[in-house]
């Protein structure tokens, strides 16, 4: 990955999506890597796709670049691969493998973010056909994609909603991308809505959930996008590092700022063997609430070293910039479903006070 990371073509940071580049890591066998359809034992854990990622995020110092390969892996490995139910799925994996297909997931809608209960993009068996009508939101690499994973209400029993995962073709008739305020946030990532009018999809682009889809894929994602996530950060943060290190180098900086630098780097050599150690629970056994607690604690001391390093960078007596976008990059990768880590803080708090220890003694 790093061979073919530093042989690839040049990324504009403001730019569409970079096709080529995308097509120089596939010719180098480094996508899909997670999901091969046709061998599957030979496919990488989750511990080496989050690793890779870090390393793109790194060696581009560009988080964009990094999110795109990971969610390609995470889509197909998780999202596509376990319900591919017949050729066409199994079709779409091998091209996105090979860089020829695009995919997105659309899980999200105006207002409530994928909060099942309030979910309405509808599914509704006609013949041998699916219409879909509705609206989503925040969909990561949409602008690029050329088939999205569209989250659906296919049904439902008693009170409880059943949602089904289709995919659907970017030019597809009754579906329009929708322009968003944070379109060019992690770019060249690029984000996008969707409206779904009318829109008939085939019986066979169903994905074989089986009315599950959200407690299969929407619920269990946000701990296994946030583990992920963990080492791109890290990565992302030691391109900072070493910018600041390279500008420092060839000066006489005082002991203070060497011990300053030096603190950086060996608290952020700590925080990747945290992140390497959540994606290695998510490997060996899933995305379980403890994995989702790991990640929230994991995610407030990513936030403390990235305010450190602004503090320390701000500080600096050199005019060599670090690259402008990967502060903001950060600290936009953090934010995400903050209030579901809020959530989790909120929740631990509460049980470390109600919890009483075997040898307490009450007042």
């Amino acid at each position: 990955m790093r061979a073919a990371l530093r042989s690839a073509p040049p990324v504009a940071r403001d730019g569409a999506f970079p096709r080529d580049w995308w097509q120089h890591l596939a010719s180098r066998g480094l996508l899909g890597i997670g999901f091969d359809v046709d061998c599957p034992e030979k496919g990488a854990d989750w511990a080496v796709i989050a690793s890779l990622s870090g390393l793109i995020a790194r060696e581009t110092a560009t988080v964009g670049l990094a999110m795109a390969w990971l969610m390609n892996e995470m889509l197909g490995r998780f999202v596509m691969a376990p319900y591919a139910n017949n050729d066409g799925h199994r079709a779409l994996l091998r091209m996105m493998a090979r860089g020829q297909k695009i995919a997105a997931l659309a899980i999200s809608e105006p207002r409530f973010g994928a909060h099942p209960k309030h979910l309405s993009c509808s599914a509704v068996r006609q013949g041998d056909h699916w219409r879909l009508d509705g609206e989503k939101s925040f969909v990561s690499n949409g602008p690029a994609a050329d088939v999205y994973v569209v989250l659906a209400v296919s049904g439902q029993v008693a009170e409880r909603k059943l949602f089904d995962a289709f995919i659907v073709d970017a030019d597809a008739s009754g579906l329009r991308r929708l322009t968003v305020d944070h379109a060019a946030a992690l770019a060249p990532l690029g984000h996008c809505g969707l409206a779904l009018n009318a829109c008939q999809i085939a019986s066979s682009r169903r994905l074989g959930t089986r009315g599950r889809a959200f407690d299969h894929i929407a619920k269990p994602l946000r701990a296994l996008e946030d583990s992920l996530l963990a080492s791109t950060v890290v990565g992302a943060m030691q391109a900072e590092l070493d910018t600041i290190a390279s500008s420092m180098r060839g000066t006489n900086p005082s002991p203070a700022r060497l011990r300053g630098l030096g603190a950086l780097r060996l608290e952020l050599d700590a925080l990747a063997r945290l992140a390497t150690s959540s994606a290695r629970q998510l490997e060996s056994q899933g995305p379980d609430d403890r994995l989702a607690n790991l990640n929230a604690g994991l995610r407030i001391v990513l936030e403390r070293w990235q305010s450190s390093f602004d503090t320390f960078a701000a500080t600096r007596d050199d005019h060599a910039p670090n690259p402008p976008s990967l502060p903001r990059d950060i600290r936009t990768v953090l934010g995400i479903a903050r209030s579901v880590g809020e959530a989790r803080h909120l929740s631990a708090g509460n049980a470390l006070i109600q919890t009483k220890e075997p040898d307490e003694v009450p007042a």
